[in-house]
C-alpha cells in the first residue's frame, strides 16, 4: 500500500520543495518517478498499493492535487506508512481544498511551504545562507534589493543562488546591489526600480529619463500601481514620523522599499506627498473609468513632486 506526501504551497517555493523531496526519496532508493495530473483517488491508490519482490521502490509525483477533492473516507484503509515502498507525492495549491480530512491527517505526511512576512529576518537568512554556500559575501543593499524584488521564498533563494554563481565564476569577493540589477532584474524591472528610486531621491534627469522609457514600453496601470504603493508609504512616513515602523509592516513596505520611502519623506515633506498621492489616485480612476488619463497625466504630476525636491513642508 502506498504512502501519501501532501505538500501545499505556491510558486517556485513549491517547486523547490517537491524537488527537495524527490531527491530525499532517491537518495533512500526510490528510483522509478512516474508523474500525473489530478486524476481519481481510487485508481490512485490501487494502482500504487503493491509491487512484486523484484519490483523498484516507486514516487508517483501527482500535480494539481487539489482536483482530485476530498479523499473518501473508505480508502483510508489504503494508505500505509513512510516505509511503504511507493510514496504519493500529492502537490496542492496552497489555498485549494483541503484533500485529507483531519482525522486522517495522522496517516500521512503533510508539508507546507511557510512564507515568512516582508520584514521577517527569516528572509536575510535565506539571501545569506545561499552566499555562504557560494563562499561569498554579500553587501546590505544587495540583500535589501534582493528582498524587494522577490516574494516567494524559493524564487528568492534560486535568484540568490544565481547571482551568487556568476559573481564567483567572475572571481568576485562580493555581491553587490547592482549585481542584483544585472543579473535578476529585466530591462522592464531596471527602468521601474530606477524611476521609483529617482524620484525618491530627487534625482530629476534619471526619472524622467526612465519615465520617458517606460511610456514607450509598458502599461500605465502596473506603474500607478508600483508609484501609489512606494510613495503612499512615504506620505504615512511624513505624516506620521514616529510611527514608521507600525506603518511599514501595516502596508507591507519591505526593507528596501522602506529605507527609499523614508529618504522621499524626508525630501518631500507630508503636504507635498499627499498632493502626489492624491493625483496618482485620480489618473488611476480616470483610466480604469475611461476618462482619458494618459502618460501626460503621469508626467505632469512627476514633473511637479520633483520640482519641490528638497523644499520640505
Amino acid at each position: 500500500m502506498p504512502h501519501l506526501h501532501v505538500l501545499s504551497g505556491s510558486g517556485a517555493s513549491l517547486r523547490r520543495m517537491l524537488a527537495d523531496e524527490t531527491a530525499k526519496l532517491a537518495s533512500a532508493g526510490y528510483t522509478g518517478v512516474r508523474r500525473q495530473e489530478g486524476g481519481e483517488w481510487g485508481a490512485l491508490l490501487c494502482e500504487n498499493r503493491g509491487r512484486g519482490l523484484f519490483d523498484e521502490l516507486n514516487v508517483v509525483v501527482v500535480e494539481d492535487g487539489e482536483t482530485l477533492g476530498a479523499m473518501p473516507e473508505r480508502l483510508a484503509s489504503m494508505l500505509e506508512g513512510p516505509g511503504a515502498s511507493t510514496h504519493i507525492l500529492l502537490v496542492c495549491k496552497a489555498d485549494g481544498p483541503r484533500p485529507i480530512a483531519k482525522e486522517y491527517e495522522p496517516l500521512c505526511t503533510l508539508s507546507k511551504v511557510e512564507t515568512p512576512p516582508p520584514w521577517s529576518k527569516e528572509r536575510d537568512g535565506i539571501i545569506l545562507s545561499e552566499a555562504r554556500k557560494q563562499d561569498i559575501r554579500i553587501a546590505r543593499n544587495a540583500v535589501f534589493l534582493l528582498k524587494e524584488l522577490f516574494d516567494d521564498v524559493g524564487e528568492l533563494a534560486s535568484e540568490t543562488e544565481k547571482v551568487a554563481r556568476i559573481c564567483v565564476m567572475r572571481k568576485r569577493s562580493e555581491i553587490s546591489a547592482s549585481d542584483v540589477e544585472d543579473y535578476c532584474m529585466s530591462d522592464g524591472n531596471r527602468n521601474l526600480m530606477k524611476l521609483l528610486d529617482g524620484l525618491c531621491s530627487g534625482n530629476r534627469a534619471e526619472s524622467m529619463a526612465s519615465l520617458e522609457d517606460m511610456s514607450a514600453r509598458s502599461e500605465l496601470t502596473p506603474l500607478l500601481s508600483a508609484l501609489h504603493n512606494r510613495f503612499r508609504t512615504a506620505m504615512y512616513f511624513a505624516l506620521f514620523p514616529g510611527e514608521r515602523a507600525g506603518y511599514a509592516r501595516a502596508l507591507g513596505a519591505k526593507d528596501y522599499a522602506a529605507r527609499m520611502a523614508g529618504e522621499a519623506a524626508k525630501r518631500y515633506g507630508g503636504v507635498k506627498l499627499l498632493d502626489f498621492v492624491t493625483g496618482l489616485i485620480r489618473v488611476a480612476a480616470n483610466e480604469r473609468t475611461g476618462r482619458g488619463a494618459s502618460w501626460r497625466d503621469l508626467s505632469v504630476l512627476v514633473i511637479d513632486l520633483l520640482s519641490g525636491a528638497g523644499e520640505r513642508i
